[in-house]
């Protein structure tokens, strides 16, 4: 493996020469960096990251923490996420923590293991701090200890504004289905869908009349299926389903059982996977600006690794939209519907 040393000699010119004009840093005239470069490439000469991560105290290394990297609501974050990063001169280090506690823990000794610089991180535990002293900026979800900066959707206002949708197009009868209740997202998505529903007149938990429910099942496409299952001897006229995983579920339920939608069952979402547009009918649903999230998530993360921002922990909440597309209309007479 040929070293700097080669390159310099190759270029005939001093290391410190040969350095900086491969790192970038400091003065060198442009005819002997092509020299340089051009002696690296043909000698085949990387720099040794290790190296320069002792001699930096830096390893240039962010680390990215997901419940799941399949979920395709983080795509767009993390696409723009790392862009972003690789900008400013870091790799990312990507790792799922099975949206489970313990894997939570184990990707923090991961992230510490590989010495990262900082770590943007979407939460599964409510009440864990991250680690002293490492950069930490939250995504989408933010935990209940107020030690880290977290970029989110503002979802009680985009729920709020989608719900409303739905009253104003009649219906009166309401199923919202939410994750599990201690995460910031449930949290905050229940309370929008409550905000506009209690406004609207709509009684939680009532046998009929205008009404609303909530109900708790997984972040899951088997979570919605089966919330469903649930509530399907008391269908209401619509459901929002507050992920897009749910609102997967949603629809295996429905083709499962022959309710049409919206014939049936109006359904509105939250997220926008590329799918919610194609599928016959387009999905009705809150789109957070997930990579816009990301690319504040990642100027955060570099400015506090930087020491450039102010230590004080703080929520940063971006607004989203609400797309009315096909999957919503006024709610079909009682009985007349599924015959």
């Amino acid at each position: 493996m040929s070293t700097l040393a080669d390159v310099a000699r190759l270029a005939g010119v001093g290391v410190g020469t040969a350095s900086r004009a491969i790192s970038g840093k400091g003065y060198v005239d442009a005819e002997t960096r092509q020299r340089v470069l051009d002696a690296a490439a043909e000698l085949g000469y990387r720099r040794n990251a290790a190296a320069r991560a002792l001699r930096e105290r830096r390893s240039h290394v962010v680390g990215l923490m997901l419940p799941d990297i399949h979920n395709e609501f983080y795509t767009a974050s993390a696409a723009v996420l790392q862009a972003e990063l690789d900008a400013a001169g870091y790799q990312l280090l990507v790792t799922s923590t099975g949206n489970s506690v313990e894997g939570e823990r184990h990707a923090w000794d991961t992230m510490l293991d590989r010495q990262v610089d900082g770590v943007v991180h979407v939460p599964v535990d409510p009440h864990a701090a991250p680690p002293l002293g490492l950069p930490v900026v939250q995504l989408n979800r933010h935990t209940r200890t107020a030690t880290a900066t977290a970029v989110v959707s503002d979802d009680v206002a985009g729920v709020a504004e989608l719900t409303r949708h739905l009253v104003d197009a009649g219906h009166s009868d309401l199923v919202a289905l939410v994750g599990a209740p201690q995460l910031s997202t449930s949290e905050e998505r229940t309370s929008g869908f409550r905000q506009a529903a209690d406004a609207a007149g709509l009684v939680e938990d009532a046998a009929s009349g205008p009404r609303y429910r909530v109900v708790v099942t997984e972040f899951s496409a088997d979570g919605g299926a089966e919330a469903m299952a649930r509530i399907e001897p008391d269908l209401p006229t619509a459901v929002v389903a507050l992920s897009s995983r749910l609102v997967m579920g949603v629809l295996r339920w429905a083709r499962a059982r022959g309710v049409r939608i919206p014939e049936d069952l109006s359904l509105a979402g939250l997220g926008d996977p590329e799918w919610f547009e194609l599928w016959q009918p387009a999905i009705t649903t809150f789109a957070p600006p997930l990579a816009e999230m990301g690319r504040r998530a990642a100027h955060e993360l570099v400015a506090r690794i930087g020491g450039d921002a102010a230590p004080a922990a703080t929520t940063i909440r971006l607004a989203g939209e609400v797309r009315r597309r096909d999957s919503v209309r006024a709610p079909a007479r009682r009985g007349a519907a599924r015959a």
